[in-house]
């Protein structure tokens, strides 16, 4: 839909069009200022996946440094998925009552001391705690994130504006792969730290260039605040329409917490059914990947090569990200997380086949690519749906509560797989216990999950929901 299906009010101007600020969200054009916010987020994920990929490559390193055996080098990746866990969770909720641009500033910065004190860690406690503090800004800033992506991105783009997260956080993982094998064999592996903290730069876009979500804004009755934004946003558009409030604006300003879960009332099914598949997905995905280089390694493998097939495996998670934007277009969301979670596990068993039958290099990575080409992807579609199906005055808080209960399987993942290879497991039984679980949370969501939200307004997918997804 374009701004010319938008009508004319008999009070505006002849050939004026008048439009509420969320439908000029929902039928922008693509403005300078969406392409400066997308670079913003999109630089902000990238050095995210960096900093969250981090410990994966200096593992190797810590462990002759520090002496650790698996089980704490499973702790010390834990400790950042804990801290991330805890905040996708406490600080969401602030957001959603104080706002999303103030509190985004202070995760960002938040993480990037957190990875700079890593970098600085002189024995194992010091790193294990540093982690935690950088996994606390990281888990923040990802429920805020899209929450800004989803409340800004207009309708007929939103299934591409939020993927572009998990997309150049994937992106970020590859990054971390290249300087890696570059940094890592002649600076040590503090030097991945080092770059790591780079991220507190963006403090300063935030506070320059990011206005507040009009969307949250106008939920919290600060009608003359959005109004202000909305016409900045046309102005530097240069788009001649007459902006004016939604009607019934409903006003949350001193909305407790106890009434911020009521409004998941409408969405509850939904939201056991996106937190039980957050949890699988990163049981599986940081599971295995976070000790990809430890496995091969394991395996026989020298380590840089170890590196090296590594980064071949996670140059598939950008191209899966653009792979979900597609089908996640074509079919429902719920259909395009079955079919990519059922492709992936197959592939997973074929990477585990292949080491139980020993097969060569070639089978290993190539197996387990194309499980990274279509599992990775399957985030992309879970963050696209979380920003859709909360509404306004709770999404940053709903994003985060799935979010946060999901990276509770990040907290699993690593340290179960420690201890499986402390206990002597073979590598290809790890690999077929860990593919088990998405496929399961991937069937439940066809049954709970009742709205098509392709092409919807937000407001559209809040008013189905509510309705009871008919």
């Amino acid at each position: 839909m374009s701004l010319e299906d938008t009508t004319t009010s008999s009070g505006s101007a002849p050939g004026k069009l008048r439009m509420t600020y969320t439908e000029f969200l929902d039928k922008s054009p693509m403005t300078g200022f969406l392409w400066l916010l997308l670079c913003g987020m999109s630089v902000a994920q990238l050095l995210d996946g960096m900093d969250f990929m981090a410990t994966t490559f200096a593992l190797p390193g810590i462990f002759r440094e520090f002496h650790i055996s698996p089980v704490q080098a499973g702790a010390l990746l834990s400790s950042a998925n804990f801290g991330l866990a805890l905040g996708a969770i406490l600080f969401p909720l602030m957001c959603d009552l104080i706002g999303r641009k103030v509190i985004f500033q202070w995760v960002v910065l938040f993480y990037g001391v957190g990875t700079l004190i890593s970098a600085l860690a002189p024995n194992y406690g010091v790193l294990l705690a540093s982690r935690f503090v950088a996994g606390l800004g990281l888990g923040a800033q990802l429920p805020i994130v899209f929450s800004i992506l989803a409340e800004f991105a207009p309708t007929r783009l939103r299934h591409i504006f939020i993927p572009l997260g998990p997309l150049f956080f994937a992106v970020g993982l590859i990054v971390a792969a290249l300087l890696s094998i570059w940094l890592i064999p002649i600076f040590g592996w503090r030097a991945i730290y080092y770059v790591g903290a780079v991220p507190v730069v963006l403090v300063v876009f935030i506070r320059s260039y990011m206005p507040e979500s009009i969307r949250f804004l106008l939920s919290k009755g600060k009608v003359e605040e959005a109004g202000r934004i909305a016409n900045d946003l046309a102005r530097r558009a240069k788009m001649d329409v007459e902006l004016v409030p939604p009607p019934a604006t409903r006003v949350q300003s001193q909305m407790s917490f106890g009434q911020q879960l009521g409004e998941f009332k409408a969405v509850w099914g939904a939201t056991v059914v996106l937190a039980a598949f957050y949890f699988c997905f990163f049981l599986q995905t940081w599971g295995i990947n976070a000790w990809l280089p430890a496995i091969f390694v394991r395996e026989g493998y020298p380590l840089v090569r170890s590196f090296s097939y590594t980064l071949i495996i996670l140059i598939a998670a950008p191209i899966s990200s653009w792979l979900a934007m597609y089908i996640q277009r074509v079919i429902s969301r719920k259909w395009a997380l079955f079919w990519m979670t059922a492709v992936s596990a197959g592939f997973s068993f074929l990477f585990g086949l292949a080491f139980q039958h020993h097969l060569s290099p070639f089978y290993v990575v190539g197996a387990q690519f194309m499980q990274m080409l279509f599992g990775q992807g399957v985030v992309a579609i879970l963050f696209t749906l979380s920003g859709e199906l909360f509404p306004t005055p709770v999404r940053t808080l709903g994003i985060g509560i799935v979010n946060g209960v999901g990276r509770f399987g990040m907290v699993l993942g690593p340290t179960a797989l420690g201890l499986l290879i402390m206990f002597g497991t073979p590598t290809s039984h790890i690999i077929y216990f860990f593919a088990v679980p998405m496929l399961v949370a991937a069937l439940l969501a066809l049954f709970v999950i009742k709205v098509d939200t392709r092409q919807q307004t937000l407001e559209q997918i809040n008013t189905a929901q509510t309705a009871g997804g008919h």
